[in-house]
């Protein structure tokens, strides 16, 4: 279903900022789900309490802030958009793995927004900080090195995502690669499991998990597990096997995931409770929970996935990159001229609203004027 379909007047504004893919099918309510995701991480980063607050107040505080949590479903529909065009020339039974124009519009999607933030927000952190060991960790992102080695994660510390997001693309290729030979259907299970297994059998062994404090290493493959679900949904889809039935497990997502962050955020107020047993169920919530939203694909008329396909929501997902680049900065940079709000109502709004305020309206000129004629420029130019 298209989204003029649902919202007939609405949405045609949105046509200007939306791109077609070039390789997928066009879900708007994944648009949708990205959204959400962004409009999680911006609560997490941008909400804060009163330490001293009562447990009530602590509670809150902690909920907004497993909010952050909605990077794990950005990777999911990663994993989902990302492997639907191998999995479409997977079983169709294409002698080219690869999709052509692969790497090109990873690049234009993901570096030139990248660079910019980081040209723009490193005079900043200068002139604020007088500290110029911001300039080296720019050039470290620049040229593209944090993808490979460790590097402070002083400058934007919410790039640990994007280093785990690019460990994917380059990887998943290879696998499609590794397995040309291998039959479809048993490539996946294959992939799927190879994703899921591998990292957690990594962290089991290791100890180690992504980080970005105080230096930004995701500890190749200690996050790519995040990535699995939305890879075995978009396997299923391209092979045929998701019936509309499927779709009624998209409740369970949405069931799943405010239950993983209210126990969270329980386990955060209350840490005399803590215990790996809940912290591994509350894990694997997010991740069924994000997997399940997905199987909206198999029905996208279904009422959940129709709400998902609000232009104003949609509008959210497809900016959600250029905002996830710069939000946090800014909230970070406001908080400390302005200090707390004191109990102050009108100077929390400003506090909290000015910068969300603020990086939004910088998100839209920047996705509008320059990101998507760049994108634009990369679909036309593979």
């Amino acid at each position: 279903m298209r989204e003029t379909d649902l919202h007939p007047i609405k949405a045609k504004w949105l046509d200007a900022w939306h791109v077609n893919p070039s390789a997928n099918r066009d879900y708007d309510f994944i648009d949708g789900l990205r959204g959400v995701a962004i409009l999680m991480v911006l609560c997490c980063h941008h909400l804060y309490i009163n330490q001293h607050s009562g447990q009530a107040i602590q509670f809150l505080g902690q909920l907004s802030g497993t909010c952050g949590h909605g990077v794990e479903l950005f990777f999911t529909l990663s994993g989902f958009l990302i492997s639907w065009p191998f999995w479409k020339r997977k079983f169709g039974r294409s002698e080219r793995v690869v999709p052509p124009g692969y790497a090109q519009r990873r690049f234009w999607k993901i570096y030139p927004p990248l660079a910019l933030s980081v040209i723009l927000l490193t005079p900043v952190y200068i002139a604020a900080k007088h500290d110029w060991s911001y300039l080296p960790v720019a050039a470290h992102w620049l040229l593209c090195t944090p993808f490979i080695f460790p590097v402070s994660g002083k400058l934007n510390p919410v790039m640990w995502t994007l280093v785990v997001e690019v460990q994917f693309y380059t990887v998943l290729p290879l696998v499609f690669v590794a397995l040309k030979r291998i039959s479809p259907r048993a490539s996946l299970w294959t992939v799927t499991l190879l994703f899921l297994v591998v990292p957690s059998v990594f962290r089991a062994l290791t100890g180690l998990s992504a980080s970005f404090d105080p230096c930004i290493d995701a500890h190749f493959p200690s996050a790519v597990d995040s990535f699995a679900l939305g890879i075995l949904v978009a396997g299923l889809d391209s092979q045929g096997s998701l019936k509309q039935g499927w779709a009624r497990l998209g409740a369970a997502g949405v069931i799943l995931w405010p239950m993983a962050l209210l126990l969270l955020a329980w386990m955060r107020t209350y840490p005399e409770y803590h215990s790996s047993a809940l912290r591994t169920a509350e894990f694997w919530m997010e991740k069924i929970g994000s997997g399940c939203l997905l199987c909206y694909v198999a029905n996208p008329r279904l009422r959940i996935a129709r709400l998902l396909c609000a232009p104003w929501l949609r509008w959210c997902g497809i900016v959600s990159y250029e905002w996830y680049l710069f939000h946090q900065p800014i909230a970070l940079w406001t908080r400390i001229f302005f200090g707390g709000s004191g109990g102050n109502a009108a100077r929390y709004a400003l506090v909290v609203g000015g910068p969300l305020l603020f990086s939004g309206i910088l998100t839209a000129l920047v996705y509008r004027f320059y990101s998507l004629p760049i994108l634009k420029y990369g679909r036309s130019h593979k």
